[in-house]
C-alpha cells in the first residue's frame, strides 16, 4: 500500500472542509426523523448558527450523535452555546431552568443548521486541525484534553 504524503494528506482534509461548507445544511427540527438526514457512520459535522460556522465536532456514528445535540446533559454544544447566549452553564451537567433551556430550543429551530460527512479514520485529528483553524473565527470549541 503507498503511504500518502504531507501534500496528499492536507488536500485530502481540504476537501472534507469544503464538502462541510459548501453542501446542503440540514436545518434543526424537533422532529424525531430529524437524525437520520446524517449518516449511520462515524464522521465529522460542523454547526452553523445563521450560516456562521460556530462548532465543529466529530463522532464514531453521527446520526447517534445528532440525536444527543438537543439535549443539555448531552452535548457540550449545548452547554457552550447556553454559556454564549445567557453567560451560564448547569451544574454537573444537568438541565438549565425552564426558560433558559425553552429559550436553547427556540434559538436551536430558528437559527442552527448542520452539515456531516462520514469518515472511518482521522477523525480526531481532523476535528483538531478544524478547531485550530476556525478558533479565530469564533468558534464555541474547545479543543481540550487532546491538544
Amino acid at each position: 500500500m503507498k503511504e500518502l504524503n504531507a501534500k496528499q494528506i492536507e488536500t485530502i482534509i481540504d476537501e472534507i472542509e469544503q464538502r462541510l461548507l459548501s453542501q446542503e445544511r440540514i436545518k434543526f427540527t424537533f422532529d424525531k426523523k430529524w437524525s437520520s438526514n446524517f449518516p449511520n457512520a462515524p464522521g465529522i459535522y460542523f454547526i452553523f448558527d445563521n450560516d456562521v460556522l460556530i462548532y465543529i465536532g466529530e463522532s464514531s456514528n453521527i446520526m447517534e450523535r445528532m440525536k444527543k445535540v438537543k439535549r443539555t446533559v448531552n452535548h457540550t454544544f449545548r452547554r457552550k452555546l447556553c454559556l454564549k447566549l445567557y453567560g451560564t452553564q448547569p451544574i454537573l451537567k444537568s438541565n438549565y431552568p425552564s426558560q433558559i433551556e425553552a429559550g436553547l430550543n427556540d434559538y436551536y429551530v430558528k437559527n442552527l443548521s448542520f452539515s456531516a460527512v462520514e469518515m472511518r479514520f482521522g477523525r480526531l485529528e481532523t476535528e483538531t486541525h478544524f478547531i485550530n483553524k476556525h478558533k479565530v473565527h469564533g468558534i464555541i470549541n474547545s479543543i481540550g484534553k487532546r491538544e
